[in-house]
């Protein structure tokens, strides 16, 4: 069976059922009426996927297209796209690296087998207010999008992957934010030709393949042969109905939108409600015009609720590259955390300690990944980088200020992080809460494990 989202909701559905509920209810996602359910089900520490059968579209209509939100809302449903739904964190990160490094190379398909192509519409057809499009939070500048963007390498043939946010302008148009990775660069060589940029604006798809939207590929490998790893088949592709072969799209969407962004056009966008908590000003953005929209009779439209536990789990791909190179340069390194800590400006790094310096270049290797990274927390392999509790109490017992702390000033830092001063300029600082190892350091105070193994709690508690 080809993995598509279909796929994976019927593998939620056999090996993690209560990680996915259904919401018969009309609901209008433009009056906040969708989020507003999330919200509730956050406050109350529920995090399962919701299926939004019946949405109103932009026009007030009922939709045809239902909405699926909180797909990366848990562990186990991140795991469950990766063929292991009951992994530890750190063994998803792993199984992401892995896969990602088996590129595996598309297959395309014809029209006539590619689900995508069910439904098409363009010309006086093409209505983007026949979709239902969520509106997050207060502030935001309108309804938006949280899709992933194809696109190919101008003159070239490879392939980017990226998440992007879209806002909603009119029948025709949206606006796009680009942060200054591939798609950017891409846009930006396009631009300096004078040409528009094609791309395709996919709605839904197995969740493996969004992983691959925030995985740190490099710039010169095919996204396209990333994602059939990360999948772990060949991802299969048709050609666009508006590009044709200058345009392969993912064949097994829920829908794409064809489109492409103008050269000289910019358009006011935000504020957007970002994983930073907090809702991003405005600014101005490029225009991205539709031509053409392809889809399955009952496509399924995934959603990510920003702002909130599901904006950070999506970014967990980027932490498994990061904690990728920071494993390259030093071995030892055991795990990585950020969901929780303040992520992903923070970061927590846990290391098996053999040698003075090993934290400084464990923390230099994770802020060179990532310009998300600011802050960065060493600790020992005794801490669960995971609970902060323990990373706290290393903090307050390991670190003396003026030997473990260090302030880097005119770091490249986060257009989204509120904090800043300037644009894109931040500074960093690492702490390093490892115990020293050239001179005596007081043991932990621990039950010895022999006795912790064969002590069973309920044999000696009864449950209330």
């Amino acid at each position: 069976m080809v993995k598509d989202l279909r796929y994976w909701l019927k593998k939620i559905e056999q090996e993690i059922p209560d990680e996915l509920v259904y919401v018969s209810k009309e609901v209008d996602p433009l009056a906040f009426e969708v989020t507003a359910v999330l919200h509730q089900m956050e406050c109350q520490g529920r995090f399962e996927a919701v299926l939004f059968e019946r949405v109103k579209d932009i026009k007030g209509k009922l939709s045809p297209f239902k909405i699926l939100i909180n797909t990366f809302g848990t562990l186990p449903k991140i795991g469950a796209a990766l063929d292991i739904p009951k992994g530890k964190r750190i063994e998803i990160i792993e199984k992401m690296l892995e896969r990602q490094t088996k590129a595996i190379k598309p297959l395309q398909i014809s029209k006539e087998e590619a689900p995508v192509k069910q439904v098409v519409k363009r010309d006086e057809t093409l209505d983007l207010r026949e979709l239902p499009i969520v509106r997050h939070v207060d502030m935001d500048g309108g309804p938006y999008l949280t899709p992933i963007i194809v696109s190919k390498e101008p003159g070239g043939k490879r392939y980017n992957v990226s998440w992007n946010r879209m806002m909603y302008l009119d029948a025709r148009h949206l606006g796009i934010y680009m942060s200054p990775r591939h798609l950017w660069s891409y846009f930006s060589r396009a631009e300096s030709e004078g040409k528009n940029i094609p791309m395709g604006v996919v709605l839904g798809h197995h969740p493996a393949f969004h992983i691959t939207g925030a995985l740190l590929t490099p710039l010169d490998q095919d996204e396209y042969d990333a994602a059939g790893g990360v999948l772990g088949e060949p991802l299969r592709i048709v050609p666009s109905e508006f590009y044709g072969e200058d345009l392969l799209v993912p064949a097994d969407s829920e829908m794409v939108i064809e489109g492409e962004i103008h050269v000289g056009r910019r358009v006011v966008e935000g504020p957007f409600g970002e994983f930073t908590g907090y809702s991003g000003s405005q600014r101005l953005a490029c225009l991205f015009e539709a031509k053409a929209i392809t889809y399955r009779q009952d496509a399924i439209l995934i959603d990510i609720f920003p702002c909130k536990t599901e904006h950070l789990n999506a970014h967990l791909p980027i932490e498994a590259s990061i904690y990728g190179e920071v494993k390259k340069a030093v071995p030892s390194v055991k795990e990585t955390c950020w969901i929780g800590s303040g992520g992903p400006f923070n970061l927590i790094i846990s290391l098996k300690k053999t040698m003075e310096g090993q934290p400084l270049r464990a923390a230099m290797a994770a802020l060179a990944a990532s310009n998300f990274l600011k802050h960065v927390i060493v600790v020992d392999d005794d801490i669960n980088p995971a609970n902060l509790q323990e990373v706290m109490w290393a903090v307050a017992t390991r670190v003396q200020a003026s030997e473990n702390v260090v302030i880097l000033k005119g770091l490249q830092g986060h257009v989204l992080d509120p904090s800043l001063r300037h644009e894109i300029r931040s500074d960093g600082m690492i702490i390093d809460a490892t115990k020293p190892i050239d001179r005596p350091f007081p043991k932990r105070g621990e039950v010895p494990r022999d006795v912790l193994e064969k002590i069973r709690l309920e044999d000696y508690i009864k449950q209330r």
